[in-house]
């Protein structure tokens, strides 16, 4: 879950795209992975908003 992951140090977020994800490669350099849960139909959510979301998590951890 996004809000367990530690957004206080150096942080660099990777996003993918909505239908396929980030490839291998880049998994393979990241020290850490979250998600974001969606409930309903919602299969995924825009870029945008799942940056968006990160970034608040970000924003509210450096600032506590």
């Amino acid at each position: 879950e996004y809000t367990k992951g530690i957004y206080t140090g150096p942080v660099c977020i990777v996003m993918g795209a909505e239908d396929t994800g980030v490839v291998y490669e880049n998994l393979s350099l990241c020290d850490e992975w979250v998600k974001i849960p969606v409930r309903g139909n919602i299969e995924s959510l825009n870029v945008s908003v799942a940056a968006g979301i990160l970034i608040y998590e970000a924003l509210k951890q450096r600032n506590n």
